[in-house]
Protein backbone atom coordinates (compact mmCIF):
# COMPACT_ATOMS: atom_id res chain seq x y z
CA UNK A 1 0.00 0.00 0.00
CA UNK A 2 1.23 3.49 -0.83
CA UNK A 3 1.08 5.87 2.09
CA UNK A 4 0.89 9.63 1.88
CA UNK A 5 3.12 12.22 3.47
CA UNK A 6 0.56 14.46 5.16
CA UNK A 7 2.96 16.63 7.12
CA UNK A 8 1.77 20.23 7.24
CA UNK A 9 3.62 23.48 6.66
CA UNK A 10 3.65 26.93 8.27
CA UNK A 11 0.75 29.35 8.61
CA UNK A 12 0.02 32.97 7.80
CA UNK A 13 -0.20 35.40 10.67
CA UNK A 14 -3.89 36.39 11.11
CA UNK A 15 -3.05 40.11 11.44
CA UNK A 16 -1.42 40.06 7.99
CA UNK A 17 -4.08 37.92 6.38
CA UNK A 18 -6.73 40.44 5.22
CA UNK A 19 -4.62 42.02 2.43
CA UNK A 20 -3.55 38.52 1.36
CA UNK A 21 -7.18 37.43 1.25
CA UNK A 22 -8.12 40.40 -0.96
CA UNK A 23 -5.16 39.71 -3.23
CA UNK A 24 -5.89 35.98 -3.51
CA UNK A 25 -9.54 36.58 -4.33
CA UNK A 26 -8.52 38.93 -7.11
CA UNK A 27 -6.05 37.20 -9.38
CA UNK A 28 -3.78 34.58 -7.78
CA UNK A 29 -3.90 31.21 -9.58
CA UNK A 30 -2.06 28.16 -8.26
CA UNK A 31 -0.67 25.35 -10.34
CA UNK A 32 -2.96 22.60 -9.16
CA UNK A 33 -1.29 19.84 -11.12
CA UNK A 34 2.05 20.39 -9.38
CA UNK A 35 0.70 20.61 -5.85
CA UNK A 36 2.01 17.95 -3.49
CA UNK A 37 -0.28 16.06 -1.09
CA UNK A 38 1.10 17.71 2.05
CA UNK A 39 0.70 21.13 0.38
CA UNK A 40 -3.03 20.45 -0.09
CA UNK A 41 -3.40 19.54 3.58
CA UNK A 42 -1.44 22.53 4.89
CA UNK A 43 -3.28 24.87 2.49
CA UNK A 44 -6.63 23.79 3.91
CA UNK A 45 -5.47 24.23 7.51
CA UNK A 46 -3.85 27.56 6.72
CA UNK A 47 -7.08 28.83 5.14
CA UNK A 48 -9.15 27.74 8.17
CA UNK A 49 -6.72 29.39 10.60
CA UNK A 50 -6.53 32.60 8.55
CA UNK A 51 -10.31 32.89 8.40
CA UNK A 52 -10.65 32.33 12.15
CA UNK A 53 -8.10 35.14 12.66
CA UNK A 54 -10.05 37.56 10.45
CA UNK A 55 -13.30 36.65 12.22
CA UNK A 56 -11.64 37.44 15.54
CA UNK A 57 -10.51 40.85 14.22
CA UNK A 58 -14.05 41.49 12.94
CA UNK A 59 -15.54 40.57 16.32
CA UNK A 60 -13.14 42.91 18.15
CA UNK A 61 -13.77 45.79 15.71
CA UNK A 62 -17.54 45.39 15.96
CA UNK A 63 -17.36 45.24 19.75
CA UNK A 64 -15.36 48.48 19.83
CA UNK A 65 -17.77 50.26 17.47
CA UNK A 66 -20.81 48.86 19.27
CA UNK A 67 -19.61 49.96 22.72
CA UNK A 68 -18.53 53.42 21.54
CA UNK A 69 -21.72 53.98 19.56
CA UNK A 70 -24.09 52.20 21.95
CA UNK A 71 -25.39 50.02 19.10
CA UNK A 72 -27.12 46.80 20.12
CA UNK A 73 -27.28 45.66 16.48
CA UNK A 74 -23.52 45.98 16.06
CA UNK A 75 -22.85 44.21 19.37
CA UNK A 76 -25.13 41.35 18.25
CA UNK A 77 -23.16 41.14 15.02
CA UNK A 78 -19.92 41.07 17.05
CA UNK A 79 -21.22 38.04 18.93
CA UNK A 80 -22.05 36.38 15.61
CA UNK A 81 -18.49 37.01 14.35
CA UNK A 82 -17.11 35.49 17.55
CA UNK A 83 -19.17 32.38 16.82
CA UNK A 84 -17.79 32.33 13.28
CA UNK A 85 -14.28 32.47 14.68
CA UNK A 86 -14.91 29.48 16.94
CA UNK A 87 -16.47 27.47 14.09
CA UNK A 88 -13.55 28.19 11.75
CA UNK A 89 -11.02 27.36 14.45
CA UNK A 90 -12.86 24.07 15.09
CA UNK A 91 -12.49 23.45 11.34
CA UNK A 92 -8.74 23.98 11.70
CA UNK A 93 -8.59 21.46 14.56
CA UNK A 94 -10.53 18.83 12.58
CA UNK A 95 -8.36 19.42 9.50
CA UNK A 96 -5.25 18.99 11.63
CA UNK A 97 -6.62 15.66 12.88
CA UNK A 98 -7.52 14.62 9.32
CA UNK A 99 -3.93 15.32 8.20
CA UNK A 100 -2.42 12.82 10.64
CA UNK A 101 -0.73 9.92 8.85
CA UNK A 102 -1.93 6.32 9.29
CA UNK A 103 -1.02 4.72 12.61
CA UNK A 104 -1.54 1.40 14.40
CA UNK A 105 -5.10 2.27 15.35
CA UNK A 106 -6.06 3.97 12.05
CA UNK A 107 -4.56 2.05 9.14
CA UNK A 108 -6.30 4.21 6.55
CA UNK A 109 -5.49 7.55 8.16
CA UNK A 110 -7.81 10.08 9.79
CA UNK A 111 -9.36 11.70 6.71
CA UNK A 112 -12.95 11.21 7.87
CA UNK A 113 -12.40 13.86 10.54
CA UNK A 114 -12.90 16.32 7.70
CA UNK A 115 -16.42 15.00 7.10
CA UNK A 116 -17.13 15.45 10.81
CA UNK A 117 -16.03 19.08 10.47
CA UNK A 118 -18.49 19.50 7.59
CA UNK A 119 -21.25 17.99 9.70
CA UNK A 120 -20.36 20.38 12.55
CA UNK A 121 -20.72 23.32 10.14
CA UNK A 122 -24.17 22.01 9.23
CA UNK A 123 -25.18 21.81 12.89
CA UNK A 124 -23.90 25.36 13.51
CA UNK A 125 -25.87 26.63 10.52
CA UNK A 126 -28.98 24.80 11.71
CA UNK A 127 -28.69 26.36 15.17
CA UNK A 128 -28.23 29.79 13.59
CA UNK A 129 -31.29 29.31 11.37
CA UNK A 130 -33.39 28.27 14.36
CA UNK A 131 -32.21 31.29 16.35
CA UNK A 132 -32.99 33.73 13.53
CA UNK A 133 -36.38 32.14 12.87
CA UNK A 134 -37.42 32.15 16.54
CA UNK A 135 -36.34 35.77 17.00
CA UNK A 136 -38.21 36.81 13.83
CA UNK A 137 -41.43 35.10 14.98
CA UNK A 138 -41.15 36.72 18.43
CA UNK A 139 -40.76 40.12 16.75
CA UNK A 140 -43.96 39.49 14.77
CA UNK A 141 -45.86 38.59 17.96
CA UNK A 142 -44.43 41.48 19.97
CA UNK A 143 -43.14 44.20 17.63
CA UNK A 144 -40.15 46.12 18.97
CA UNK A 145 -38.38 49.23 17.70
CA UNK A 146 -35.40 48.39 15.48
CA UNK A 147 -32.22 50.40 15.72
CA UNK A 148 -31.42 51.93 12.33
CA UNK A 149 -28.55 54.25 13.17
CA UNK A 150 -26.02 55.22 10.52
CA UNK A 151 -23.25 53.65 12.63
CA UNK A 152 -25.02 50.30 12.66
CA UNK A 153 -25.70 50.38 8.91
CA UNK A 154 -22.13 51.36 7.94
CA UNK A 155 -20.60 48.76 10.28
CA UNK A 156 -22.83 45.98 8.97
CA UNK A 157 -22.09 47.03 5.39
CA UNK A 158 -18.32 46.87 5.97
CA UNK A 159 -18.70 43.52 7.72
CA UNK A 160 -20.71 42.15 4.78
CA UNK A 161 -18.03 43.17 2.26
CA UNK A 162 -15.31 41.44 4.29
CA UNK A 163 -17.47 38.33 4.72
CA UNK A 164 -18.05 38.11 0.95
CA UNK A 165 -14.27 38.05 0.42
CA UNK A 166 -13.88 35.41 3.14
CA UNK A 167 -16.49 33.16 1.51
CA UNK A 168 -14.82 33.59 -1.90
CA UNK A 169 -11.41 32.83 -0.40
CA UNK A 170 -12.74 29.68 1.27
CA UNK A 171 -14.44 28.43 -1.89
CA UNK A 172 -11.23 28.87 -3.88
CA UNK A 173 -9.15 27.02 -1.29
CA UNK A 174 -11.81 24.31 -0.90
CA UNK A 175 -11.59 23.61 -4.63
CA UNK A 176 -7.80 23.65 -4.73
CA UNK A 177 -7.34 21.51 -1.61
CA UNK A 178 -10.40 19.32 -2.35
CA UNK A 179 -11.59 20.01 1.18
CA UNK A 180 -15.21 19.33 2.14
CA UNK A 181 -14.63 21.10 5.47
CA UNK A 182 -13.61 24.35 3.78
CA UNK A 183 -16.55 24.04 1.39
CA UNK A 184 -18.85 23.77 4.40
CA UNK A 185 -17.22 26.80 6.02
CA UNK A 186 -17.65 28.72 2.74
CA UNK A 187 -21.37 27.95 2.81
CA UNK A 188 -21.42 29.09 6.45
CA UNK A 189 -19.93 32.49 5.57
CA UNK A 190 -22.18 32.76 2.52
CA UNK A 191 -25.17 32.43 4.84
CA UNK A 192 -23.58 35.10 7.06
CA UNK A 193 -23.28 37.71 4.35
CA UNK A 194 -26.81 36.97 3.15
CA UNK A 195 -28.02 37.41 6.74
CA UNK A 196 -25.97 40.62 7.06
CA UNK A 197 -27.38 41.87 3.76
CA UNK A 198 -30.92 41.18 4.97
CA UNK A 199 -30.12 42.99 8.24
CA UNK A 200 -28.81 46.04 6.35
CA UNK A 201 -31.87 46.08 4.10
CA UNK A 202 -34.14 45.78 7.14
CA UNK A 203 -32.31 48.61 8.94
CA UNK A 204 -32.65 50.87 5.90
CA UNK A 205 -36.36 50.06 5.32
CA UNK A 206 -37.19 50.46 9.02
CA UNK A 207 -35.26 53.74 9.13
CA UNK A 208 -37.41 55.20 6.35
CA UNK A 209 -40.76 53.50 7.02
CA UNK A 210 -40.73 53.05 10.79
CA UNK A 211 -42.33 49.60 10.33
CA UNK A 212 -40.33 46.88 12.20
CA UNK A 213 -42.27 44.08 10.49
CA UNK A 214 -39.81 44.16 7.57
CA UNK A 215 -37.05 42.94 9.86
CA UNK A 216 -39.05 39.82 10.72
CA UNK A 217 -40.06 39.11 7.12
CA UNK A 218 -36.48 39.25 5.88
CA UNK A 219 -35.29 37.31 8.94
CA UNK A 220 -37.64 34.39 8.25
CA UNK A 221 -36.60 34.31 4.57
CA UNK A 222 -32.90 34.16 5.47
CA UNK A 223 -33.58 31.54 8.18
CA UNK A 224 -35.24 29.30 5.58
CA UNK A 225 -32.26 29.52 3.22
CA UNK A 226 -29.79 28.83 6.04
CA UNK A 227 -31.86 25.84 7.22
CA UNK A 228 -31.74 24.36 3.70
CA UNK A 229 -27.94 24.86 3.63
CA UNK A 230 -27.67 23.12 7.01
CA UNK A 231 -29.63 20.08 5.81
CA UNK A 232 -27.54 19.97 2.62
CA UNK A 233 -24.24 19.94 4.54
CA UNK A 234 -25.35 17.36 7.11
CA UNK A 235 -26.84 15.08 4.44
CA UNK A 236 -23.70 15.16 2.30
CA UNK A 237 -21.34 14.73 5.25
CA UNK A 238 -23.38 11.76 6.47
CA UNK A 239 -23.26 10.25 2.99
CA UNK A 240 -19.47 10.68 2.82
CA UNK A 241 -19.08 8.89 6.17
CA UNK A 242 -20.87 5.87 4.65
CA UNK A 243 -17.95 5.26 2.23
CA UNK A 244 -19.71 5.75 -1.12
CA UNK A 245 -17.82 4.85 -4.29
CA UNK A 246 -16.07 7.57 -6.25
CA UNK A 247 -18.13 9.36 -8.94
CA UNK A 248 -18.77 7.35 -12.09
CA UNK A 249 -16.61 9.62 -14.24
CA UNK A 250 -13.62 9.09 -11.93
CA UNK A 251 -14.14 5.32 -11.92
CA UNK A 252 -14.29 5.38 -15.73
CA UNK A 253 -10.93 7.17 -15.82
CA UNK A 254 -9.42 4.58 -13.46
CA UNK A 255 -10.73 1.70 -15.58
CA UNK A 256 -9.32 3.30 -18.73
CA UNK A 257 -5.93 3.74 -17.04
CA UNK A 258 -5.90 0.06 -16.05
CA UNK A 259 -6.98 -1.31 -19.42
CA UNK A 260 -4.62 0.85 -21.48
CA UNK A 261 -1.61 0.72 -19.17
CA UNK A 262 0.37 -2.25 -20.53
CA UNK A 263 0.05 -5.05 -23.14
CA UNK A 264 0.56 -7.65 -20.39
CA UNK A 265 -2.60 -6.51 -18.57
CA UNK A 266 -5.49 -8.85 -19.32
CA UNK A 267 -8.05 -7.02 -17.19
CA UNK A 268 -9.06 -6.30 -13.60
CA UNK A 269 -11.35 -7.63 -10.87
CA UNK A 270 -13.03 -6.38 -7.70
CA UNK A 271 -12.43 -2.67 -8.22
CA UNK A 272 -13.38 -0.84 -5.02
CA UNK A 273 -13.15 2.91 -4.40
CA UNK A 274 -13.97 5.32 -1.64
CA UNK A 275 -12.90 8.69 -0.29
CA UNK A 276 -11.96 10.11 3.12
CA UNK A 277 -11.61 13.88 3.10
CA UNK A 278 -9.50 14.78 0.08
CA UNK A 279 -7.87 11.33 -0.12
CA UNK A 280 -9.15 8.73 -2.57
CA UNK A 281 -8.68 5.01 -1.96
CA UNK A 282 -8.54 2.61 -4.91
CA UNK A 283 -8.24 -1.20 -4.56
CA UNK A 284 -8.39 -3.88 -7.28
CA UNK A 285 -6.96 -7.15 -8.55
CA UNK A 286 -4.84 -6.64 -11.66
CA UNK A 287 -5.09 -9.58 -14.06
CA UNK A 288 -1.70 -10.18 -15.73
CA UNK A 289 -0.65 -12.80 -18.26
CA UNK A 290 0.62 -15.72 -16.17
CA UNK A 291 3.46 -16.36 -18.63
CA UNK A 292 5.39 -13.26 -17.51
CA UNK A 293 7.92 -13.36 -14.67
CA UNK A 294 7.27 -12.09 -11.15
CA UNK A 295 9.56 -9.10 -11.76
CA UNK A 296 7.69 -8.13 -14.92
CA UNK A 297 4.34 -8.48 -13.13
CA UNK A 298 5.61 -6.19 -10.39
CA UNK A 299 6.77 -3.60 -12.91
CA UNK A 300 3.43 -3.73 -14.72
CA UNK A 301 1.58 -3.18 -11.43
CA UNK A 302 3.76 -0.16 -10.67
CA UNK A 303 3.11 1.35 -14.11
CA UNK A 304 -0.63 0.96 -13.61
CA UNK A 305 -0.37 2.66 -10.22
CA UNK A 306 1.65 5.54 -11.65
CA UNK A 307 -1.03 6.18 -14.28
CA UNK A 308 -3.66 6.44 -11.55
CA UNK A 309 -1.40 8.58 -9.34
CA UNK A 310 -1.13 11.05 -12.22
CA UNK A 311 -4.91 11.53 -12.25
CA UNK A 312 -5.49 12.62 -8.66
CA UNK A 313 -3.75 14.84 -6.15
CA UNK A 314 -4.07 12.44 -3.24
CA UNK A 315 -4.76 8.75 -3.73
CA UNK A 316 -3.86 5.53 -1.93
CA UNK A 317 -3.74 2.51 -4.27
CA UNK A 318 -3.73 -1.15 -3.31
CA UNK A 319 -3.09 -3.56 -6.19
CA UNK A 320 -2.96 -7.38 -6.10
CA UNK A 321 -1.41 -8.96 -9.19
CA UNK A 322 -3.48 -11.96 -10.28
CA UNK A 323 -1.93 -14.37 -12.85
CA UNK A 324 -4.46 -15.47 -15.49
CA UNK A 325 -4.56 -17.19 -18.86
CA UNK A 326 -5.12 -14.98 -21.89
Amino acid sequence: MTRLDLVGGGFYQPAKFLPLLLRDCGSQILNLGGMLPHENESQARRAALNVSGVSLLLALAKTLVGVMGGSIAVLSSALDSAGDMLASFANFVFLKIAAKPPDEGHHFGHGKAEHLATMLQGVVLGAGAAGIGIRAIERIRTPQPIEGSAVAIVTMLASTVVTIFIAKYLRKNATQAESTALAGDAMHYTSDYLANGATILALIIVRFTGNPLWDSILGISVAGWIAWSSIYLIWNAGGDLMDPALPEEEIARIVEAIEKSDPEVVGYRDLRTRRAGGVRFVEFDLCIDRSVSFEVAHDVSERVKQRIFAMFKRVVITVHAEPVER
